[in-house]
């Protein structure tokens, strides 16, 4: 079983909530479920929509054709009509000769509920459709509203028992198992982080990272973690920085344009070898660019993020699980070898939920690299072998650190040796960093054969449906970016090699020939939209032909 279905409105209709909800019903039937949510950067108006792919296996994204759309505003309908065999629209809002009427906002009226509500009658009538019982909606209402969901209810049962007097249903829903929890990219990566021992979170609102803050915000009592939101981003770098100098381990969430101005900070985190995470959501740039649109065009960016040579670890995931586990892998890394750490990926994956299959115990807190001798003299950065320096804070010891070079202590220095050696002493966490990530999964591969498709954050799960569908394509995703993962490279066998990305430029096709000697070709896509499973099919075949 695999299908889809679109609710699509203009910005006030709920478009979200109500697909949301809808994906939650099939969710608690044991079906994996895809949610890719569609907006443009308005409060009211505009054309919004949902995709919802409910599938018994694993999904990864959307597909272009839909068996149903339900539209609430007329306008909304022809971008859709060529890829949907149904319509359900708001009869009592306008009319659509060619689909199939319901009176939402009359029944909105009745209820003594806004026209806003009117979504839930839709949804209603989706129970009908696909024959699920109508309780199971009610109890998804509950739990999402309490006391206040008993309007939500009412509509939803006109919706449904409208419906049962006026339209044909699809096929019907067996329960296929347990319940699914579905999560976005973003919550998946603060819960990650969370597992590791996350105690700050600070961030500026920008979107597509915005739902973090709003996540953890709303969490902070049940997850112990203390949520700030600063009056800028440069200001939320800063104070990530000082959580670290004190052992608080701290994350920042923030897009492009954000971290543009976090870049001084960076480069300081890497001088004072202080701990933190960065999510950093793309979309579509430069400057304001397509801001509620998904794209791939920072990683080159954020490779070198930060003035000066240090070490800086980045990874980037696939999908929602690989979010969890890189939200918990990276945290830990960060505070192991005391150097910024930068979790980069898009709106695509940002934003949309999915159903997940998460192991929590894979990510655990792994303990820090501790002082235990006399604090009296302690030595923030004491030179080892490693580059590592043992971490001590206040109050227990006096604890010095400047954006200045400086020597063991933390005093400012600009002697050719000793600044020198200072130097070296930090640029040898990278080979630390490296071997560590040698042991970890710095790639993912799938499928089997020569012919090689290399992907990179959300285009991993697009490409691992698309591929699957021709046959004889191995997917390869890069899932750590800095260090390079050269080594897993080398084992590949390749005939032919793709690589797919929603940037124009092909950014980690070059990565690829710069440290791997490979020369690929590239599907690109920077229109804002990520590719739909059919799209990037038809593409693969005209590549590996």
């Amino acid at each position: 079983m695999d299908f889809s279905f679109i609710i699509s409105g203009m910005a006030g209709d709920g478009i979200k909530s109500a697909s949301m909800i809808a994906g939650k019903i099939f969710s608690r039937l044991g079906y994996y479920v895809f949610i890719n949510n569609e907006y443009q950067s308005l409060i009211r108006g505009g054309h919004n929509f949902a995709i919802v792919r409910v599938s018994d296996n694993k999904i990864w994204g959307h597909r272009r054709r839909s068996e149903l759309l339900i539209a609430l505003q007329d306008y909304t309908i022809s971008p859709h009509s060529d890829y949907v065999d149904r319509v359900i629209f708001d009869s009592s809002g306008f009319d659509y000769p060619e689909g199939e009427g319901i009176p939402m906002t009359d029944f909105a009226k009745e209820v003594g509920a806004p026209a806003g509500f009117r979504n839930a009658a839709a949804i209603g009538a989706l129970c009908y459709i696909y024959d699920v019982d109508i309780d199971i909606l009610n109890n998804i209402y509950r739990d999402a509203f309490g006391d206040k969901a008993e309007k939500d209810i009412l509509l939803a049962e006109k919706g449904y028992k409208y419906a049962s007097e006026n339209m044909k249903q699809l096929e019907k829903i067996q329960k296929a198992g347990e319940p699914k929890p579905i999560l976005d990219g973003n919550q998946a990566s603060g819960l990650g982080a969370v597992k590791a021992g996350l105690k700050n979170y600070y961030a500026y609102p920008m979107t597509p990272s915005s739902s973090l803050l709003h996540f953890l915000a709303s969490m902070k009592r049940k997850l112990g973690v203390t949520v700030v939101q600063p009056e800028n981003e440069i200001s939320v770098a800063v104070m990530a920085i000082g959580s670290a100098f004190v052992g608080r381990k701290a994350m920042i969430g923030t897009s492009g344009g954000g971290f543009a101005l976090m870049h001084e900070a960076i480069s300081l985190a890497g001088m004072t070898e202080m701990p933190i995470l960065c999510l950093e959501s793309q979309r579509g740039a430069p400057s304001t660019g397509l801001p509620t649109y998904n794209a791939q065009e920072d990683l080159k960016f954020v490779l070198h993020a930060g003035h000066g040579e240090f070490p800086r670890i980045i990874a980037s995931p696939g999908d929602t699980e690989d979010a969890y586990y890189l939200g918990g892998e990276l945290l830990n890394l960060s505070w192991k070898y005391q150097s910024p750490a930068i979790l980069l990926t898009d709106r695509y994956l940002s934003e949309n939920q999915a159903t997940c299959d998460i192991d929590v115990d894979r990510v655990t807190e792994e303990s820090l690299p501790l002082y235990s001798g006399d604090f009296s003299d302690y030595r923030r950065y004491s030179m080892t072998e490693s580059g590592v320096s043992p971490l001590a804070f206040p109050p227990d010891a006096i604890v010095k650190a400047t954006g200045n070079e400086h020597d063991e202590y933390g005093f400012t220095i600009d002697g050719e040796k000793e600044s020198s050696e200072m130097y070296a002493k930090r640029m040898r966490k990278e080979e630390g960093i490296r071997e560590e990530v040698k042991k970890m999964d710095a790639v993912r591969v799938f499928g089997s054969g020569t012919n090689v498709l290399f992907t990179w954050g959300s285009t991993t799960g697009v490409a691992v449906e698309a591929a699957s569908e021709i046959g004889d394509i191995k997917v390869v995703q890069i899932r750590y970016l800095s260090p390079f993962p050269d080594w897993e490279i080398e084992k590949l066998e390749i005939d032919k090699a793709v690589t797919v990305e929603c940037n124009y430029t092909g950014q980690l096709r070059s990565l690829l020939k710069e440290h791997g000697g490979i020369n690929s070709k590239l599907i690109g896509n920077w229109g804002g939209r990520q590719f739909s499973i059919e799209q990037l099919a038809e593409k693969l075949k005209e590549a590996f032909e």
